[in-house]
């Protein structure tokens, strides 16, 4: 069996393309006969780059000019999906969700700055419909990974569509997004694309990796 470090980068570029038309990587590492931990690494590390890049662009436009462009333009919702599921999978075999600090700073930030002045927000709130019935059936420490994970992906892509998670409330998020008055109907748009995209990563990201575990689906009523 071989090592990433031993096979280069043509290998990890053959992992990225197979993942990404559907493969699961186990099988993916018995097909090319590669460490199945070298296999989850590359794409966690693929996901890491795509999520840097994401973050990047938001970061450019800095707060006069935030929502001035439609955000659904330039993310790649199939790479939100994958990374989703990724982080399910990995959640429910026990590793940690791990939670990005520096998104919860900069909420922080942007409400100073906009402390001693007068600001338009659209706000999302995002809730998991049969959180209850997962409650009945789940145990607590299982149905907490659940969540936590959702939460995190779910930030990421407010993150990725220029809004601010404000705070969470058990399974629920609450977010904003902050209304430039050159162009007020964009951030609305944001919001609902960033919307659209969450039950799409919910649907087609998470809900099958709870499949696999026989696990009730978020969503399902």
């Amino acid at each position: 069996m071989q090592y990433l470090s031993d096979i280069g980068w043509q290998y990890q570029q053959t992992i990225i393309n197979l993942y990404n038309s559907g493969i699961v990587p186990d099988i993916i590492s018995m097909q090319l006969d590669i460490n199945k931990d070298e296999v989850y690494q590359v794409i966690k590390n693929q996901a890491r780059e795509e999520q840097r890049k994401q973050i990047a662009v938001k970061q450019v436009s800095d707060t006069s000019s935030v929502g001035t462009f439609n955000l659904d333009t330039i993310i790649n919702i199939d790479l939100a999906i994958k990374h989703a599921q990724h982080s399910m999978w990995n959640a429910l075999k026990g590793a940690e969700p791990q939670f990005n600090i520096s998104m919860i700073e900069e909420t922080q930030d942007i409400l100073e700055k906009y402390a001693k002045s007068k600001i338009t927000f659209v706000i999302l709130h995002i809730d998991i419909i049969g959180s209850t019935a997962m409650s009945m059936t789940l145990p607590v420490e299982r149905l907490a990974t659940i969540i936590q994970t959702f939460t995190q992906e779910m930030s990421l892509i407010i993150a990725a569509y220029g809004g601010y998670v404000l705070k969470y409330i058990g399974d629920a998020i609450l977010a904003f997004f902050p209304v430039n008055l050159d162009n007020t109907s964009l951030p609305c748009i944001n919001a609902v694309n960033c919307a659209y995209s969450m039950i799409k990563i919910m649907h087609e990201g998470l809900n099958p990796i709870l499949n696999e575990y026989d696990y009730p689906k978020m969503g399902d009523v």
